[in-house]
């Protein structure tokens, strides 16, 4: 629910992102089958990367244990999910990984980094495209 929750307010902001010369990636724990639907089913237009072995995961320093899935943050977030319409579909992947979000510049220039600390703790998409320059 909280990865479709979050390329839900992703895809709202691509094209903006794109406006400045930017692109958009995400990357999740499932595998390239999973990717591949996932993809598909949600209508993306950006890059989705698959990383199932979490490499890509410990070295941004993201949290992956079972207090931040089952958190009272994570069951606020939950709420919130539903709310706009997204639900819990079959887990894919890792599901006591968190995520997070970057923007990264050429020279790997890291101008916004957000480590969630729960489930369903994602960056405002607004925040992203505010740390783009131009």
């Amino acid at each position: 629910m909280f990865c479709r929750e979050q390329v839900a307010q992703l895809r709202d902001v691509v094209e903006e992102i794109r406006s400045r010369g930017a692109e958009l990636a995400a990357v999740g724990s499932g595998n390239a089958r999973q990717a591949k639907a996932f993809r598909q089913e949600r209508g993306l237009t950006f890059d989705l990367y698959t990383d199932p072995d979490l490499v890509a995961y410990r070295a941004a320093g993201l949290r992956r244990d079972l207090a931040s899935t089952f958190s009272f943050g994570a069951l606020k977030n939950a709420a919130r999910a539903l709310g706009a319409g997204e639900r819990q579909g079959t887990v894919q992947g890792d599901p006591w990984q968190q995520g997070g979000a970057f923007v990264i510049a050429p020279g790997d220039e890291v101008l916004f980094s957000q480590v969630s600390r729960e489930a369903g703790d994602h960056a405002d998409p607004r925040d992203l495209v505010a740390a783009l320059p131009g």
